[in-house]
Parts: C-alpha cells; sequence; structure tokens
C-alpha cells in the first residue's frame, strides 16, 4: 500500500488526482469512505478527476461517460468499458493505495456511438 495524501485532504464528496508508481489515480471521499479509480476515461482517456463527482459516481469532462467510484464499473455511454479501481486503506492518517506500474491504463477502446 502506498500512502498517496493525508486523510484530512479530501472533504466528503470531494476528489483528486493523484500519482502512484506512475500511475495516475482518481481518490474521493464518498460517505466517508475513500475509494480510487484509475484517473482516465476508459473512452477517451480525459482525466476523470477533473469531471463531476455525484454519490458514488463520477462523470466524465468531456463526453460525459459515468463511473462507480465503489468498483469502477461503466455506468453510462459513450464508455462501455469499466476503469480500474484501486484496494485502498487507511493508515497513520494517510489515504493508501495499492497499484504498481502495470496498473497504466491501456489504450482507449471506443465502442458504439
Amino acid at each position: 500500500m502506498i500512502p498517496v495524501l493525508p486523510i484530512a485532504a479530501l472533504d466528503d464528496g470531494e476528489m483528486t488526482r493523484v500519482t502512484a508508481n506512475g500511475v495516475d489515480v482518481m481518490v474521493c471521499q464518498v460517505q466517508g469512505q475513500f475509494y480510487a479509480l484509475a484517473d482516465r476515461c476508459s473512452h477517451a482517456r480525459q482525466a476523470l478527476s477533473n469531471g463531476k463527482l455525484s454519490g458514488f459516481e463520477v462523470r466524465c469532462p468531456l463526453h460525459g461517460a459515468r463511473f462507480d467510484v465503489r468498483t469502477g464499473a461503466c455506468k453510462s455511454p459513450p464508455a462501455t468499458f469499466p476503469v480500474k479501481a484501486f484496494p485502498v486503506t487507511l493508515e497513520g492518517g494517510k489515504v493508501c493505495i495499492a497499484v504498481s506500474a502495470d496498473d497504466k491504463p491501456p489504450p482507449p477502446r471506443f465502442g458504439p456511438i
């Protein structure tokens, strides 16, 4: 587990981008729980951390695809593939995620429009 930011850095309903092992990760807090996703939409590789967080869903800033922050599951088009979700723990006042250099997202896969 890699510490990426202090727990106090995010209030409920906020998200931010961190980099761990060369991988960009969107970290958010929803209803007191922390979640981490690969910070790239599976449709057009836009940074999800630049999108909008609403409850347990983050919306891509470019085309509006939505993803569940708990699982990375794709919830709406134009994306058709999930994004990687990373395990999160809280240790010593820090948000820690399990991420390796092998977790860089694959190139975008465009689905049907």
